[in-house]
């Protein structure tokens, strides 16, 4: 099946934080299951500048400018399929958010963000402004550190960044959606991206304000970080497919 649309990405920031499964249950939704690495749930931000978003296959073709992206991931399976559980994805683009929540269900929010580049190094803040409860606030600066290459087999990297699928539980869907005649109010969204495995590198990164746990109801986080930066991406987003629960 061709993609639905392209889109391409580059200057990646992975932050992954372990949270206790017991913490983070509350916040995923059934009928999705928490997967764990060495008895912990993680979950992570990706901060990135989204270069485009093209029609079909036409990775060349962008249709959107450039804007700073900021994901907000849990991991997730149904039915022994492995995923991610997106909690948010802020955009500084109010189109590309529109985009995102009425073609594939997913948790867009427009949020004031910005990305600057000083050589090497980038500066990435994002926040949006909630009616209730605290901002959603991320600031981080970084650069990438070493060469670049594929993730290592049996990391917590792999287990957070290799997964080709995301799910969006009944009830968060909101308006219909591609399918046989469901929407995402009465069942499982599940999409598929078609992509190369990610290339990463090392990464000298400060994270030096996060408020998304707290903004998503989880406690702070006790631990670093595990950080890894990628130089970009290329994936094919395709149409979403609606699964019963009942």
């Amino acid at each position: 099946m061709p993609p639905l649309c392209t889109v391409s990405g580059r200057d990646v920031l992975f932050a992954h934080w372990p949270v206790d499964p017991s913490a983070l249950r509350p916040q995923v939704p059934e009928p999705l299951a928490i997967d764990t690495f060495d008895g912990s749930a993680w979950v992570s931000a990706l901060a990135l500048e989204n270069a485009g978003v093209a029609p079909g296959s036409l990775g060349s073709l962008s249709v959107a400018v450039p804007t700073p992206q900021l994901n907000f991931r849990t991991y997730v399976s149904h039915d022994g399929d492995e995923g991610v559980y997106f909690h948010s994805l802020d955009t500084g683009d109010r189109a590309v958010a529109e985009l995102g929540r009425r073609a594939f269900g997913l948790a867009f929010h427009a949020a004031r963000s910005r990305i600057r580049r000083t050589g090497d190094t980038l500066r990435f803040s994002s926040r949006r402004t909630r009616a209730e409860g605290p901002d959603a606030v991320f600031r981080a600066r970084y650069r990438p550190a070493g060469s670049t290459g594929g993730v290592e087999p049996g990391s917590v990297a792999a287990f957070c960044v290799e997964r080709d699928r995301y799910f969006v539980p009944p009830g968060e869907g909101g308006a219909a959606l591609p399918g046989a005649g469901a929407t995402g109010d009465d069942a499982l969204v599940v999409g598929r991206i078609t992509r190369e495995p990610w290339q990463v590198s090392a990464v000298d990164a400060t994270v030096r304000a996060n408020t998304l746990f707290e903004a998503t109801g989880l406690p702070s986080p006790a631990a670093d970080p595990v950080l890894c930066y990628s130089p970009g991406f290329e994936m094919g987003v395709e149409p979403v497919e609606l699964q019963g629960v009942g």
